[in-house]
């Protein structure tokens, strides 16, 4: 078992005990989707596929957040939210929106690159040097103001 597993499985066993509803409730989910992704896979899942697998739940939280907020069920708004700062607990540290502009500036000089048309070339260099340290959304959202920056001058 992965250090991360065995962190969840400690977490869920403590919540379980201080009859913290929300914490033990997402644990249980999430315990449950890597446990499905294992059975795909054939084999235990190591601490990235599992921060790949929270990173996973977050975005689908997020998403039902956008649902509920247009449905005006504010309770459920503030219970996914809640979900999801448990589910932030187990990433590792993440790069602030400067530190991540400074990273795709500097991926694109490298490049060469000179604006937009340039984004497919961007992304997966950009993609493998943050690694887990931002969600996908905020890199792509670098990468177009670096791209924007270089091609306005």
């Amino acid at each position: 078992m992965s250090a991360l597993a065995q962190r969840l499985l400690d977490d869920l066993q403590q919540a379980v005990r201080a009859g913290d509803v929300t914490r033990r409730e997402t644990l249980r989910f999430l315990r449950a989707d890597i446990k499905n992704a294992e059975i795909e896979r054939g084999r235990p899942l190591t601490d990235e596929e599992i921060i790949e697998v929270i990173r996973r739940q977050i975005k689908l939280r997020r998403d039902a957040i956008e649902q509920f907020a247009q449905g005006g069920r504010q309770d459920l708004v503030e219970r996914e939210q809640a979900q999801i700062a448990v589910l932030q607990e187990y990433l590792p540290p993440q790069l602030s929106d400067e530190e991540l502009l400074h990273l795709a500036r500097e991926v694109a000089r490298e490049l060469g690159a000179s604006g937009p048309r340039d984004m497919g070339r961007l992304m997966p260099i950009l993609r493998e040097r943050v690694g887990a340290r931002a969600e996908g959304r905020a890199i792509a959202e670098a990468a177009r103001r670096a791209l924007a920056e270089l091609a306005s001058g």
